[in-house]
């Protein structure tokens, strides 16, 4: 494999896939769910590593349009592959699909793209 996806793509798609594997377990049963629920940080957090994976990705890209436009992408990537866990979750037992999950899903794209952006601007000591 060529060393650029090995450096820059392939995490994005090791993270897709971890993300869908966790999609395929079968939750709790809504009597043995635990009173306070992380449900909807755990998807922030999830799609913040993505998001920032994506940006990661996008920015290094060998396309200049994607280069310079790595936030919206990687935003708009995490969002549809977020959709369509959302989707593949609706045909898993006792799972089901969220709007909410989703909103917590592009929440953390923005939050990763944002926390990319800040460690390329830190590095780079670009401020905008």
């Amino acid at each position: 494999m060529p060393r650029h996806f090995m450096q820059y793509g392939f995490p994005v798609l090791c993270w897709a896939v971890m993300i869908f594997a966790i999609s395929n377990i079968s939750s709790f049963p809504r009597e043995v769910q635990p009173v306070f629920n992380f449900d909807k940080l755990a998807h922030s957090v999830e799609y913040a590593v993505f998001g920032f994976l994506l940006a990661r990705a996008f920015r290094n890209s060998d396309r200049e349009k994607m280069r310079k436009n790595f936030r919206i992408f990687a935003i708009i990537c995490a969002v549809i592959y977020g959709a369509s866990d959302e989707a593949h979750q609706y045909f898993v037992p006792r799972r089901s699909a969220s709007m909410l999950d989703l909103g917590s899903d592009a929440v953390g794209a923005m939050i990763g793209q944002l926390l990319y952006k800040k460690k390329i601007a830190d590095k780079e000591n670009i401020h905008d």
